[in-house]
């Protein structure tokens, strides 16, 4: 029996031998080119990619339609699927390759039929852009083809990879839609279900547009709405069985997005304006960008310079699009911070015999068939409804249909117009194109060689009939959509009197200009108000070492007040009686608490912030809860009505369950402490904030970790700092130019270059970002070269 199980058992150990000699194989097989030439059908002439140590590529080409083919077969090579994924995210086709797990999120999407509007928006593109599309799809599908064996992802999900269509790209292009704007209008339903339950006026102090913490680009900060009495609400009067229960979390990096700024000319020593942008998203594997360097050299084209460039780009490419998303191209610098304007609203229906009302009359629901295929299950079937004003969804209560009418779903709103940013030479050339762009509607901070600075909205805004809607709107009410807005109307600022900008998702703009675009959910404005007195604040000229020293600022003004707020506290009778007073005095000061890796009273603050805005938003909505069990108060302004309530303390609002607002405090700063793994005095912010930066496959497979994940370091920065930081969520890379000056330009990203995990550049490039080491914006010394040649 014994030579028996011996015997298994060593067969056992051969067969996973051989299956992990098989794959590693394959793993192998599947890693991109680097060097030699190959044939690619299609290009009109020889195009050279040169990549430096960290992977980052050159691509010389002799016209815009080759490097287009070119940048296709890059991305394919080092980044397909990630590009299938965001293409089946776009179109709400995810549960095709991973299974039934996805048909929720399936659903959801697929209401927009995104799909057939990307190939009708294909079919309307002007013959010169629709060119580049159907060279990038070839380039796309022959760098698939051109891999060994297929990606290692499919093989772990026994899958195949299928082949890039012309629409995909829009596809990818929706995604950031999707990712970018509230597709749902989702803040809308959360405020109408806040109304049934709540005061108006209590709704607008908890959820306020306008707050003291803002620094806008137009008008001022404001005070807080009017805080509503006693007869508005008061929490005493309701059943104690409304406070009970763990509250929610509300506070989500993901609600934030990103920070930009310019300096003019003036203001950097002379020459060139100087740009800098770090764009805020989930941090996963591979990084969202791809970095490039576009070359168009052509001596005998018209528009080529003294060295014959035609095109000459530095910056980030977003794998399934052939265009340049942010960068510098020379004479002019963009970037981007997320705009958070109402791109979305509801429209309540009115149900009648036959369909639903309409101004006209009633009208028939359109209905749509849509096969929802599943990887190793059977396919499911819906049908989608629709109306004039966009698909159906649910409404505020059970018995209640809404229809969404979304920016992205409509005809124009997504197009490759961006391209122009490549050749644009002057801020007004600039500008122009990006409030044409089919992107998110976008703050776009633009800096020029001739040392000019601006800021506009880059994307299509509707022309809205009034402005835009924040709650749900009756079908009556629901003004016409008519068309887009004309460049005219955009709001612009050009050379600022300060020769300053900044921009980090808050509000804005006032008046008019605000009404046109909504609140879709702006950023809390401390993290903006602190961005914008660092750039005023820098003493001598703003040059790259500056720069980067404000982008990675972690200095959190608002958590100052909270900190001098517990000083006092803890010298009151009431916090005499908790073991741990001396504690957490031992750890507070007067200066500023950082976010640093090893800063224990900035974890204190932060954990203790965290738990009380939880309770106070948790108690103040118990009204709402009782009617819709789930809903949390997690909208990023209300930390200014928190902060209001702690200084006000007003008695209605308290959470009944307290006999006083230090009562209250102090129970959440005990259970902080008595929560927290270690004593007070070993806290260290690194532990809370440690990068969860992985792969998706590696959150299945966690044997897979070592192979997929990024390690898991202490990282500085938090929100409401200019160095925003999560665990998972925060740069996606860091842009410091000045247009003419590349060649002194910084830039840093999470991850690596390339999506495979056995290529030298899965990793390249990450210590720079966590330790926010100055590393060059242009690549450096060739250290291998791809020859991409017409077939003989």
């Amino acid at each position: 029996m014994a030579r028996w199980l011996l015997r298994g058992l060593v067969v056992a150990m051969g067969l996973a031998v051989a299956l992990c000699a098989a794959a590693a194989i394959v793993l192998w097989a599947s890693r991109p080119l680097q060097e030699g030439t190959l044939p690619l059908r299609g290009l009109r002439a020889a195009v050279t990619i040169e990549r430096d140590a960290q992977g980052v590529p050159t691509v010389y080409a002799r016209s815009r339609v080759d490097l287009a083919r070119a940048t296709g077969f890059l991305h394919a090579q080092e980044r397909f699927f990630q590009m299938d994924l965001a293409r089946r995210g776009g179109a709400g086709e995810l549960a095709a390759l991973v299974g039934a797990e996805a048909l929720p999120f399936d659903r959801a999407r697929r209401v927009f039929l995104l799909r057939e509007r990307a190939r009708e928006w294909t079919r309307r593109l002007p013959p010169e852009q629709q060119a580049l599309l159907f060279a990038y799809r070839d380039g796309v599908n022959a760098g698939l083809e051109q891999l060994s064996a297929d990606p290692l992802e499919y093989l772990l999900l026994r899958q195949s990879p299928q082949p890039w269509a012309v629409e995909d790209t829009f596809l990818v292009a929706a995604a950031m839609f999707f990712l970018l704007t509230d597709e749902h209008a989702e803040r809308a339903l959360k405020l109408a279900r806040m109304e049934t339950a709540l005061p108006l006026a209590l709704v607008d102090f908890l959820v306020p547009t306008r707050t003291p913490w803002d620094a806008p680009l137009q008008g001022e900060g404001a005070p807080m709405p009017a805080l509503p009495g006693p007869d508005a609400l008061d929490l005493r009067s309701l059943p104690s069985t409304l406070f009970l229960g763990e509250p929610a979390s509300t506070r989500r990096l993901s609600g934030l997005g990103s920070n930009s700024f310019a300096v003019a000319a003036a203001h950097t020593g002379g020459g060139s304006a100087l740009l800098a942008g770090d764009m805020h998203l989930g941090l996963d594997l591979p990084n969202t960008w791809y970095r490039m360097r576009f070359r168009v050299d052509a001596q005998d084209h018209a528009d080529a310079d003294r060295d014959g460039h035609v095109l000459d780009l530095v910056g980030v490419t977003l794998p399934g699009l052939p265009v340049m998303v942010a960068g510098s191209n020379g004479h002019v610098a963009w970037a981007f911070t997320n705009s958070y304007g109402a791109w979305s609203e509801r429209v309540v229906l009115a149900l009648a015999e036959g369909g639903y009302r309409t101004p006209e009359g009633v009208e028939a629901f359109g209905r749509h068939d849509q096969r929802l295929e599943v990887a190793g299950g059977e396919a499911v079937e819906i049908t989608v409804e629709t109306t004039r004003w966009g698909p159906v969804v649910e409404g505020t209560t059970a018995d209640e249909r809404h229809a969404v009418r979304w920016l992205a779903a409509l005809e124009g709103a997504v197009n490759l117009e961006v391209i122009g940013m490549e050749s644009a030479r002057t801020l007004e050339e600039a500008v122009a194109v990006l409030n044409g762009a089919g992107l998110p509607p976008q703050s776009a901070v633009v800096a020029t060689r001739t040392g000019r600075i601006g800021w506009t909205i880059a994307g299509r805004i509707p022309d809205r009939a009034g402005p835009a809607a924040m709650r749900p709107v009756s079908w009556q009410q629901a003004g016409a959509w008519r068309g887009w807005l004309d460049e005219s109307d955009y709001p612009r600022l050009l050379d600022p009197p300060s020769g300053r900008l900044a921009t980090a998702n808050a509000r804005l703009l006032d008046g008019a200009d605000l009404a046109l675009l909504g609140d879709g959910g702006y950023a809390f404005a401390a993290r903006q108000q602190r961005l914008a007195e660092r750039l005023q604040a820098e003493p001598g000229p703003v040059d790259v070492t500056a720069a980067l020293a404000i982008q990675t600022d972690v200095e959190n003004h608002y958590l100052a007040h909270w900190q001098r707020y517990l000083r006092t506290l803890l010298e009151s009778p009431e916090a005499a009686e908790y073991p741990w007073r001396d504690a957490v005095n031992a750890l507070l000061s007067e200066a500023v608490p950082t976010a640093t890796v090893d800063s224990a009273r900035y974890a204190l603050l932060r954990r203790w912030n965290q738990r009380v805005s939880d309770q106070v938003l948790h108690a103040v909505v118990a009204p709402v809860r009782a009617r819709f069990p789930d809903f949390a108060a997690d909208f990023p302004a209300s930390q200014a009505a928190v902060w209001a309530m702690i200084e006000a303390q007003p008695a209605h609002l308290l959470d009944p369950r307290y006999a006083s607002w230090p009562a209250l405090l102090l129970d959440a700063l005990d259970v902080v402490i008595r929560r927290a793994p270690t004593p007070v005095a070993q806290f260290r912010w690194g532990r809370n904030n440690q990068l969860d930066m992985r792969h998706p496959l590696s959150r299945a497979l966690p044997a897979l970790s070592p192979l997929l994940d990024m390690p898991a370091v202490g990282l500085p920065g938090d929100r409401d700092v200019v160095r925003v930081q999560g665990p998972r969520f925060g740069a996606s890379q860091r842009l410091i130019v000045r247009p003419g000056g590349e060649s002194e330009g910084v830039f840093h990203m999470p991850g690596g270059q390339s999506g495979h995990p056995l290529s030298p550049h899965y990793r390249a490039g990450h210590d720079d970002w966590v330790e926010a080491q100055a590393s060059p914006l242009l690549p450096g010394p060739t250290v291998s070269s791809l020859r991409l040649q017409p077939p003989s």
